[in-house]
């Protein structure tokens, strides 16, 4: 079967709607593009965020996105899909370096509060009555390019895990932050982000994984970390080194934890799927087909600096999502830019096949602005289906921006 494109303009709040099919699948994909802020404030580049979370109790998902020439981070409530009302959380010198971020519960009052690179934003509650309440700010000692969420002492606490440059570490909130140093890889601009913990060994606690290493969690955090070999590719002359979107889950439900990623911060990126063929000790590297061209555009691919894994169109079997950022970073001394000149930035989902060794065919869902930086998975319309929610880092079009791609896939 064909692919066919079909693009409508819905209202001023509503960009396009896209429906796609793919051989793999009977029926078509839809996606319907929503403004969540246009422009975002100030017009200079770095965005950090967007962790979705139902921050004001009323039952759906807002987002968080900070910028770092404001010093400032906002919480968008969402009101319905076209609608989202930006408010101040607060600001803190940390944001002038801001990127990662990870949404957890830090002080056990049963509201979720937000962590940032060197800060992290106590929720003050009540905000379903007076959104506009400040959040109290707190510093501390880490956050960088990655920042994840999960729990690595079984405490049934998340901890926080932070990556960026060599080392590996994690903060206990349960012990005033106390810092933890996991171990050290290459120097890579970042890799653990947005799901790069998972149990890749089987023995019940959870590693961590960075390009071409993980680290074998000994158990409840302490202790030594082995670090353990993966078959990583990296682009070659990568602007800002190695750097890869991370997302760890049993691709083809062997019961073993596979590793699928994509290289970012730099053009001519790919996604793979390293299979995970028992207990991280040996492993399996297979690139997915890069994204089709339209007719006319440039070919080859830019920096997916976006990857989220659900089953998008409700077949039951595992998707892959993949979204090239906007960025009109160019390189120089003979390094990467973060795209090929001209190229017009995809959103890409792979659908899968399902089965012991799945297919995974790309289907564009989303040409051209606006490009896609860090995006986040979650049922925002509560409809059941996987959404996307995603900002931009670096702008090549008019303003700064964020957005929200709802699915309307049929079921």
């Amino acid at each position: 079967m064909a692919c066919r494109n079909e693009s409508r303009t819905i209202h001023a709040d509503v960009l396009l709607c896209l429906c796609l099919c793919s051989a793999v699948w009977g029926g078509p994909m839809k996606w319907t593009h929503f403004t969540i802020a246009d422009p975002l404030p100030a017009n200079a580049w770095g965005t950090g965020g967007s962790p979705l979370a139902d921050y004001d109790g009323d039952g759906d998902l807002d987002v968080v996105i900070s910028r770092r020439q404001t010093k400032t981070a906002y919480w968008f409530e969402r009101k319905n899909d076209a609608t989202w009302v930006r408010h101040v959380m607060g600001q803190a010198e940390g944001l002038a370096k801001t990127l990662g971020s990870a949404a957890l519960d830090i002080n056990e009052d049963g509201l979720l509060d937000v962590v940032l690179t060197g800060v992290w934003f106590e929720n003050p509650g009540g905000l379903a009555d007076n959104p506009d309440k400040p959040w109290p700010a707190h510093d501390f000692p880490g956050g960088a390019h990655d920042i994840v969420a999960a729990d690595l002492n079984g405490d049934g606490r998340l901890d926080i895990v932070t990556y960026h440059g060599k080392v590996v570490s994690w903060f206990d909130p349960a012990h005033d932050m106390k810092q933890t140093d996991v171990g050290q890889g290459e120097e890579n601009h970042g890799g653990i982000a947005p799901n790069g913990v998972a149990d890749l060994d089987g023995d019940g606690d959870l590693d961590i994984v960075i390009p071409a290493y993980w680290f074998e969690n000994p158990g409840k955090g302490t202790g030594q970390w082995p670090r353990h070999a993966w078959p990583h590719k990296a682009v070659p002359k990568a602007m800002y080194g190695t750097s890869m979107r991370s997302w760890v889950v049993d691709l083809n439900s062997d019961g073993h934890q596979d590793i699928v990623y994509s290289d970012c911060d730099t053009g001519w990126s790919h996604v793979y799927w390293v299979e995970n063929l028992g207990k991280g000790a040996d492993w399996k590297r297979r690139q997915l087909a890069d994204p089709p061209t339209a007719p006319g555009d440039v070919p080859e691919t830019g920096s997916f600096h976006s990857l989220g894994i659900a089953d998008f169109d409700g077949d039951g079997n595992l998707d892959i999502f993949a979204g090239e950022q906007e960025d009109p970073d160019a390189g120089y001394d003979g390094r990467l830019g973060m795209k090929p000149k001209g190229l017009k930035e995809r959103g890409v989902i792979w659908l899968g096949s399902g089965g012991p060794q799945p297919t995974f065919t790309p289907v564009v869902i989303h040409t051209d602005n606006p490009g896609w930086h860090d995006a986040t998975l979650g049922d925002v319309d509560g409809d059941g289906d996987i959404d996307i929610v995603t900002k931009v880092w670096n702008k090549d079009g008019a303003a700064y921006h964020a957005d929200y791609w709802r699915n309307d896939t049929p079921r």
